[in-house]
Formats: C-alpha cells, structure tokens, sequence
C-alpha cells in the first residue's frame, strides 16, 4: 500500500471508530448548555459523535446518543448499583462491548428512574471511564431487556420513563450542530416530550410510518422509514433511480431507511454512491484495506444532493457532502459522506442516514405501541423539519472551503452514463437487444429480398437475351442508402470536440441544481440553463444484475437547489 492510501486509511479508519462506538477520548470538548425541563444541549464531538450528560448511581456520564441501538452502557464503576449476576453485550456496526448488567438510580434530563438496568463496561483506550453510550431505539431491540427475560426490568431508559410518566407525550427530538458552521455554531439539542422552541412546525410535517420487521427477527427493529419513490436527487438534478432489496415493499422503488445518529456516514447502495460521486472531477473510489472502499473528491467541489420524504424536500448542506480531512503531510482530502453501505445490509433495510444527513433536519420519533405493556395503540413515526437554506448553505461552502470566492460556475460533471438500480440498466439493455435483433432481422429480410429481386430478374433478362434482346445495365435499389447515416448508437464514442449537455446546472449562480425538464424558474431567481460538460466517460462503471421488472414511473418533485 502506497503512502498516501495509508496515511487516508489510518484517518478513515479514525472517523469510523466514531461512527457507532466511543473508541478515543477527544481533547476538544465543547460546554453543555444548562438543562431546561425536558431539553438538554448536546456536546458535538467534531461531527462525528454527540454527547449529553446523564448521572448513574450519583456519578456523571458523558454518552453518545444513538437511535440505532437501545441499550445504555457505561465504563467505569458506578456507586450504589445492584448486580443482576447476568452478563451481556451489544455488537455494532463497527466494535462490540459487553459487561455484567447492573442496575442503579438514572437521572436523564429532568426525568428519575429508581432502577434502570445497563450495562457496566471495563474502561480502556477504546472506552474510557466515565464515557458511554445511551441507545435511544425501540424497547423491541434491547439486549438487556432480553438478557432479563423480557421483564420491565430490563426495559430501556426511554421506556421507564414513558411507562413512570403516563401521562408524558412518547416521542424524543434530536437537533444535531455542525461545528464548522462558518455562521457560528448553534446548539445541538436532545429533548423528550417537548419540542424545541421555534420548532413547533414539526408537528405539522409528514408522519413517516415505521416500518416493521417480521416478530422472528424484532431485536433488528430500528427507525426505519420508507423513503419516496425516486427520492435521491443527484448532483446533475436528477432522480437516482433503485430498487429496494427489502422483500415485500409494496412500491419496489421506495427504500426502506433507517435514521440513526450513531453512523457518521451515510450507508447507501454503491450505484447511489457512484451516482453522486462518479462523475465529479477527480474523484476517486479507493479500495483501502483497513475501511473498505470509499469515494474521495476534491475538497473545493460543491455537491448537491437532496432526500425526499412524505413528498417533502430535504436539501443536504454542501459541508455535510464530504469530510475535510488533512494527512500528516497537511494536504487536504476530503472523504464523501455517502459511501457504499458496508454494514451487511440485507433483508431489512437498504440505507442508513446518519449525522451527515440528520444535521440538516429537526428529527422527532414517536414510539408508539413501542413502549413496554403500551395500553395504547398508537403506531410509532418519524416527523422531519428542514433546517437547511440552500442559499445560505451555498454561502456557507464559499466561506469555508472557496476562501470567500464562489469558483463554482467553473465546476462541470463529467457526461459519463449516470449510474442507476439493476432493473433499468437490464431493461435498457433489454431493449436495445430487441432492437439489435429487430435490425438484424430486418436486414436479412432486405437481402432476402435483394436476392429473391436479383434472381427473378436475371430469369427475364435470360429470357430476354435468349429472345434476342440486348439486356441494358440494371440498378437494383431498394430503397436503402448505405452510405453516411444520421444514427449514431449511444455506445459509439462522441466526435472530437462534440459536447453534451447535463440538465440542471445554473451557470449563473454556479450551482449543480435539481431542476428538472419540467421544472419552472422561482420567481425573483436566475434561469437555469444547460451547462456542457465534458464528453468524459464515467471513472466507474457499476456491475448490474439482471432485472426482468420496468423502470420506475416518473416522479416529479421540486428541489429547493432550484429555486435556490
């Protein structure tokens, strides 16, 4: 491995321990901001963890909040706790902990549980004392809750507090900072039952339906949520178009997404990741052995890309497009923040949105009948507030990574094909077999023809000559010219110097937009008109299985990079 591989690997591999496990202690710590009633601030680790403050046995934590888990853990001794005498763990994405569950008194924002059961973990480098991790999922997928036989005992710490406090909502809100915000950082905040002042607008957003899992796999209950058909829009503006591999998804073109701010990443399918990334100017898909492959780019390129849900817009801020990095040499490399999903997705899920996503929208869960011996039956959801102005978000990546000067009317997307789900790419190929094999035919039915024409004329001139008659020279046409053709297959490479265009790219202002051929222009903002990229083939091209269903129907949406 060369050193410039190394030297990314080794902070790849930095970034992913904070991905869903605590595995350092970092030196930059910000303050907690003092608790009001039910909402407290939330410590940003650099991006790449979230902490609040909770205190175990009259001892204070410092845990990362994650809605992909559901147990509560923490290392170091905690005073005046009771041993269970039962012993469990909790694999992750990346790292694994484990510990004899225990139980001691929780204060958690202004809340009280007497007894909440966790589990004590022995502190090292990878877990230092007095750090740990609250897991804010369903009670269904607790293993500690299954470790104690499935008794209330055992149930999570939102769980004791929904069931203690009957008359609580049952839903948590969680707003996520960006500390590189050139505008200055504004506080991350975690909160149960309440909503955030100047956030009522959440309420008032689609209800996104949590997607069950079948009762013999309910420890693998997470948020998950469908995502719209066609609801990644791309860098060029266009739908990036996938199947679902998650069985019995009525729309086949809706993937089922898990939210979840343990991931600092985003996890999509490599043909998404391709989609967004491939076609950007220097960008590289690096197969480094200590993470796996990932998508570099240029740190100075602007990427665009939406998310779509309940037909809502949510526009993702260019800085959560892609991490600034600095090797030992203080070279710059930025690492995108949509990479190939490496997390063994399968049966159950098909994306996973992370901190990247997530600190562009005010995230509310509800839990629903999630909630322990829940006498209600309400089903649980998922509520998303955009909080990310594309005008401002664009402002913000010219501050921070242009140094002031907005250069990005000068970036192009190469014109290689844009990468789509399995089942389009067979069905174009499929078609353009049918019509290959329509031409074929067709041409063997015209020289068939040709000859059939040639033989029965050269029966008459026969005749004619053996008449007498002096035959006279014959042009057989048929009504073809073999010669210059205006058809150019899509495969055959483009003329030197020809140009293609790519649709949604504002010239004016600079921006690889969302507007479709359909779209129209927001008052009081610049057309859009087509930007010429480079006829530059795609750096990589995707391996597509065969799929014998149709293309997804067209899904028209306006993205707010449009009208930015």
């Amino acid at each position: 491995m060369t050193p410039r591989p190394c030297i990314l690997a080794a902070l790849i591999l930095h970034f992913f321990f904070y991905a869903h496990v605590i595995a350092l202690r970092f030196n930059i710590r910000g303050e907690l901001l003092n608790k009001r009633g039910h909402i407290s601030a939330l410590d940003n680790g650099q991006n790449l963890k979230y902490f609040t403050n909770i205190t175990l046995g009259q001892t204070s934590f410092s845990v990362s909040i994650d809605t992909g888990s559901s147990d509560l853990w923490v290392a170091g001794n905690v005073p005046n706790s009771n041993d269970t005498g039962i012993s469990t763990g909790v694999e992750y994405a990346i790292g694994a902990i484990s510990g004899h569950v225990k139980t001691a008194p929780l204060a958690f924002l202004d809340f009280y549980v007497p007894d909440q059961a966790f589990i004590q973990v022995q502190p090292s480098s990878a877990y230092p004392e007095g750090q740990g991790l609250i897991g804010l999922g369903p009670n269904v997928g607790s293993n500690i809750h299954d470790a104690l036989n499935k008794k209330p005992r055992g149930d999570t710490v939102l769980d004791r507090i929904f069931r203690q406090n009957s008359s609580t909502p049952n839903f948590l809100t969680v707003l996520l900072s960006r500390s590189n915000d050139p505008a200055g950082q504004y506080p991350g905040e975690i909160t149960v039952s309440d909503i955030l002042p100047g956030m009522e607008n959440i309420t008032s957003q689609p209800k996104l339906t949590v997607k069950a899992v079948p009762s013999s796999r309910s420890g693998d209950q997470h948020w998950q949520v469908l995502l719209d058909p066609n609801g990644i829009i791309g860098p060029d503006g266009q739908p990036i178009a996938f199947k679902t591999k998650v069985s019995k998804t009525k729309n086949p073109w809706q993937l089922t997404t898990v939210i979840d701010t343990g991931f600092t990443f985003n996890q999509v399918p490599k043909a998404v990741s391709d989609a967004i990334y491939s076609r950007i100017p220097e960008a590289k898909f690096e197969n480094i052995s200590a993470t796996g492959p990932i998508w570099t780019i240029p740190c100075t390129t602007e990427v665009n890309t939406t998310i779509i849900f309940g037909n809502k817009s949510y526009p993702i801020h260019p800085l959560d497009m892609n991490f600034s990095l600095k090797n030992s040499s203080g070279d710059e490399t930025c690492v995108g923040s949509f990479q190939p999903i490496t997390t063994g997705a399968g049966s159950d899920y098909d994306v996973i949105l992370g901190m990247a996503f997530l600190r562009n929208v005010y995230v509310l869960t509800n839990y629903g009948d999630y909630v322990d011996e829940a006498t209600a039956r309400a089903p649980p959801y998922v509520q998303l507030l955009s909080i990310t102005d594309p005008a401002a978000a664009h402002l913000d990546f010219v501050n921070t990574r242009l140094g002031g000067t907005d250069t990005t009317d000068m970036q192009r997307l190469t014109a290689g094909t844009p990468v789509t789900d399995n089942s389009t790419s067979f069905f174009n190929r499929r078609w353009r077999s049918i019509i290959i094999i329509a031409l074929v035919s067709f041409t063997i039915f015209v020289l068939a023809l040709a000859v059939t024409l040639l033989y029965f004329r050269s029966r008459r001139r026969n005749r004619r000559f053996v008449q007498g008659t002096v035959p006279s020279t014959v042009d057989i046409d048929t009504g073809f010219s073999y010669g210059h053709s205006m058809y150019r297959p899509l495969e055959h490479p483009a003329p030197s110097g020809e140009i293609r265009p790519v649709q949604g790219y504002n010239s004016e202002t600079g921006r690889i937009s969302a507007r479709g051929l359909h779209a129209e222009t927001a008052p009081g903002h610049l057309p859009t008109r087509d930007f010429y990229a480079e006829s530059t083939q795609a750096s990589v091209t995707p391996t597509h299985e065969e799929d014998h269903s149709m293309p997804p129907p067209r899904y028209e949406v306006s993205d707010p990079w449009s009208t930015r």
